[in-house]
């Protein structure tokens, strides 16, 4: 909403980049780039153009948080806006989408959803 470009200096951890691959599978991001100096990595991101904000802009719904963990069955899994969207969830096979899971048959902690 702010009309940034690019994200930088963000703190790497796997979790993040497993996170952002599925996220520009999806084109959700544009592109996103490893820094590493000295012995810590970043994270910069690039993000989409915006030409429409209203269709551009994606909705995201967060439903685990530090203090609020949300685990949910391969049962429990649903299509996100009827299928348009993606559901992102932490499984022990890794991140992955909530098509996947429910593919795979594994549940895990529900992380979020955009569309």
């Amino acid at each position: 909403m702010a009309r940034k470009t690019t994200i930088e200096n963000i703190q790497y951890s796997k979790l993040k980049e497993n996170v952002l691959k599925i996220l520009k599978q999806y084109n959700f991001v544009k592109d996103y780039e490893i820094i590493k100096e000295w012995k810590k990595s970043f994270i910069k991101i690039t993000l989409k153009e915006v030409t429409n904000p209203i269709q551009d802009i994606p909705v995201i719904k967060f439903y685990s948080k530090p203090s609020r963990r949300v685990y949910v069955s391969y049962k429990d899994l649903h299509k996100v806006a009827g299928g348009l969207g993606i559901g992102v969830i932490s499984t022990n096979k890794g991140v992955i989408t909530t098509k996947d899971a429910k593919i795979n048959k594994v549940g895990g902690e529900l992380m979020f959803e955009i569309y």
